[in-house]
């Protein structure tokens, strides 16, 4: 017996394999434990052989006329919670009972959200502001429904020009995005006013404080864009 991927994902399906000889089978059952897991579909090589999914957990095999020739079954299963799920199957014929199983891993669903921020000088006497644009992609396996960005201000600061899904209070701004696809990205921007005091180095950091799965690789969650103002219509962001 194999199965098709080991670990899998909690939500992503799978097969098992199972192999028989020619051994004049006659019926056989097989069934899942361990961790929350359905059978979805079940198939076989030969039209003689009639498996069916009596429940979630557990198929029932019967072969008209009895079956002399190798050949296969493959059950499609859906994991529903994280752990190992084990496939155990048994096959007969006459006079014995053969047994075969099979372990996989199921891993907790969730994705690689990654966060990146830069910043755009947009100078000039009148209305001088440093544009930002986050971005958060992701990286796999799973899709993300919703993710939630935020990103810190200088002290006391307030961002204007903000794009949809997002606020903000002084020294902070809260962006929220929609459904993510894999290997997709979602943005948000938003402005920072600058003024004759605004000159000096100033920093913003995005980070991601919320998703839907969890993010499972927090290490590139946050990101940080860094801006030398020199004056009103002087300003570097590299």
């Amino acid at each position: 017996m194999t199965d098709s991927a080991d670990p899998v994902t909690v939500g992503t399906s799978y097969t098992y394999t199972i192999s028989y000889a020619d051994f004049q089978l006659w019926d056989g059952d097989i069934t899942l434990s361990g961790a929350s897991a359905s059978v979805t579909a079940v198939s076989t090589s030969n039209p003689n052989l009639s498996c069916h999914a009596a429940s979630a957990t557990y198929v029932s095999c019967a072969a008209s006329p009895v079956i002399n020739t190798p050949g296969t079954i493959t059950l499609t299963v859906s994991p529903a919670a994280a752990g190992t799920v084990t496939v155990t199957a048994r096959l007969a014929n006459c006079c014995s009972d053969f047994y075969g199983s099979q372990s996989t891993t199921i891993n907790p669903a969730g994705t690689d959200l990654a966060v990146s921020l830069t910043a755009q000088p947009h100078l000039g006497i009148l209305v001088p502001f440093l544009h930002y644009t986050a971005t958060v992609t992701d990286n796999g396996p799973s899709p993300a429904t919703s993710a939630t960005l935020t990103a810190t201000l200088p002290a006391g600061k307030t961002a204007t020009g903000l794009s949809p899904g997002c606020a903000s209070s002084p020294g902070t701004v809260t962006c929220t995005t929609g459904a993510i696809a894999v290997g997709s990205s979602a943005t948000a921007t938003f402005d920072l006013p600058l003024s004759i005091l605004s000159l000096s180095t100033i920093s913003v950091t995005a980070t991601r404080t919320a998703s839907t799965p969890d993010d499972t690789t927090p290490a590139n969650d946050t990101a940080t864009a860094t801006c030398t103002v020199i004056s009103i219509l002087l300003a570097s962001c590299p």
